[in-house]
């Protein structure tokens, strides 16, 4: 089994949101390589952009993949 981030994230620039953006990334080997990698994004969410006026939100999720 392998497992797959999935995030997506919007930005609010001087109040007003951005469409939603999505993506995909494959082939962790384990969940928690998954985590760490979800955690990694989650951070650097977190972190300001400069001293403009953004703020960005994520749902940043690892789900298993099944064997086919």
């Amino acid at each position: 089994m392998e497992w797959v981030l999935f995030v997506s994230l919007q930005w609010i620039v001087l109040g007003s949101p951005t469409q939603p953006t999505s993506q995909q990334i494959q082939n962790f080997a384990s969940e928690d390589l998954c985590n760490k990698a979800a955690e990694a994004i989650k951070a650097e969410i977190g972190n300001p952009i400069g001293t403009q006026r953004v703020q960005t939100l994520g749902r940043i999720v690892c789900v298993q993949t099944r064997n086919k």
